[in-house]
């Protein structure tokens, strides 16, 4: 666990169905630095999680609010290039007929969409705190529905690797964590105790309403 001394910086990113976004927390402070700049759109704490790529599905040309606003390529043979989204739905045990058809394989789509919003997490990490290492000094935190399977996060992990976020495919510097045990920290360490109930044997629920699915946990 030698590495844990290395870190300085922990980031939170919420790769939701629909949107994401990502907060910082650097360990020699308690403030918590939440992302509200993305490209083409400010002041929001979320993007959308929407890929649009190249005519050949190779590339990526757009990401986040900015893929639903592509003009169609009047030399392209298909003059409405859709969209590529709700591909985190391959995860987990969504029902087959709710998934999506996609043009990429969704494995493809994940690492991609993870790259994209990975680049933005690199660039504004040193506008609050210079000298840090991303592969040395970061820890990513994942939250993942509590219904993945090792499976899903072995995918997920496979995603991050091939997006750059970690140098290597078992790298302890991507944990995850589920949803809604995260919730239930923030609220723990936050809404209890301002309303003085964050006492042993308070009893309290989670209902985390996202854009693909809908969790309860006691």
């Amino acid at each position: 666990m030698s590495w844990v001394n290395d870190i300085r910086v922990i980031v939170g990113l919420d790769f939701g169905s629909t949107y994401s976004g990502f907060s910082l927390y650097h360990v020699d402070s308690d403030d918590i630095k939440t992302n509200n700049e993305w490209p083409g759109d400010m002041g929001k704490f979320k993007t959308n999680t929407v890929l649009q790529y190249d005519d050949d599905y190779k590339d990526v040309k757009s990401w986040g609010q900015q893929a639903l606003y592509r003009k169609p390529n009047k030399k392209s043979k298909d003059k409405e290039m859709k969209p590529v989204e709700l591909f985190k739905l391959y995860l987990g045990n969504c029902l087959e007929k709710h998934r999506p058809r996609l043009p990429v394989d969704y494995k493809k789509a994940i690492s991609d969409y993870l790259c994209e919003i990975g680049k933005v997490i690199k660039e504004t990490i040193p506008k609050y705190w210079m000298g840090i290492d991303f592969m040395e000094n970061v820890l990513l935190i994942l939250p993942v529905p509590a219904e993945y399977s090792e499976l899903d996060k072995a995918i997920m992990r496979e995603c991050a690797f091939n997006a750059g976020l970690i140098n290597n495919r078992f790298s302890e510097k991507l944990q995850f964590t589920t949803e809604p045990e995260a919730a239930a920290v923030y609220c723990t360490n936050n809404t209890l105790k301002q309303h003085n109930l964050a006492e042993p044997g308070t009893t309290f629920m989670i209902v985390d309403c996202g854009g693909g699915t809908l969790e309860m946990k006691l």
